[in-house]
């Protein structure tokens, strides 16, 4: 579900301030360059000025960091810092970078989670961490792109079986695309689609695009004819959800299978588009 909401580069580089020796080895699909001395921090600013995301796990690399970036110009840069963080420095970090994304305790994704959803296509439609205030009544949560949206606990109402939000037991699950409050979840998809205007408005236009396609008129003309996929014998009913759920374009249909789908439907294979 990629959104139109601005997202990281597919070529921005990515830079791990990490001492660890085994951690950065689980982020595979970024490829980062892994900084885990004060040398290294600062060849990597000037090897990575422009357009680059910095991951830290460490706080002294970090301070050499900031140390460093304060002698240049500013640069499309993005900062995430899975660490604790002194709030001295935030301001710092705000001046230097185009977005800064962190949390008081342990609220992000693990490190082959955050891999992956960094690295996905439609990270801006995931949430890769956040923090809960209670002071305020809300949860800041990041998004795979390091934008931040500020949700109010009044949104996570109790669930249909009366399981309510624990919001002392935050948690981000199933690869971004899961909030966990104790034993209550909710789904990132949801909460973007209330809080989130743009991303709203290219959910409509995706179900626009959809409701036209070759899969939307075929699951019109099967529920006008009064038949259900497992009509379509010896076709499996899950092949038949899968074309309209627009996860097999027309063009990859075998030509038996489509006569068969028509002849069922009781229309010719080029008639089916057009209800």
């Amino acid at each position: 579900m990629t959104t139109q909401t601005v997202s990281t580069s597919r070529d921005q580089h990515t830079v791990l301030l990490d001492k660890a020796r085994v951690r950065p080895q689980r982020f595979t699909s970024l490829h980062p360059t892994v900084a885990s001395n004060s040398r290294r921090v600062e060849e990597c600013v000037a090897d990575f000025f422009d357009d680059s995301l910095w991951i830290s796990y460490n706080a002294d690399l970090l301070e050499t960091l900031v140390r460093k970036l304060s002698e240049t110009a500013s640069g499309r840069r993005c900062v995430l810092v899975l660490h604790p963080i002194d709030p001295c420095i935030i301001p710092a970090l705000e001046a230097l970078f185009k977005r800064v994304a962190f949390a008081t305790a342990h609220g992000f994704l693990s490190p082959e989670e955050l891999d992956e959803a960094l690295s996905a296509e439609n990270r801006a439609d995931l949430f890769i961490g956040g923090s809960v205030d209670e002071n305020t009544k809300t949860i800041t949560l990041w998004r795979g792109n390091l934008e931040a949206i500020v949700i109010p606990f009044s949104a996570f109402p109790s669930s249909g079986d009366g399981t309510r939000p624990d919001f002392s037991d935050f948690g981000v699950t199933d690869y971004g695309q899961t909030i966990r409050l104790g034993k209550y979840e909710a789904a990132a998809d949801a909460i973007l689609y209330e809080f989130d205007r743009e991303y709203r408005r290219h959910i409509a236009k995706e179900r626009l695009k959809s409701e036209r396609s070759f899969g939307a008129s075929l699951r019109r003309l099967r529920k006008q004819r009064g038949l259900g996929r497992e009509d379509f014998a010896p076709l499996a009913a899950k092949t038949i959800a899968r074309i309209e759920r627009g996860e097999v374009e027309k063009d990859r249909i075998q030509p038996r299978t489509l006569r068969r789908i028509a002849s069922q439907l009781s229309v010719e294979p080029e008639e089916i588009e057009s209800y």
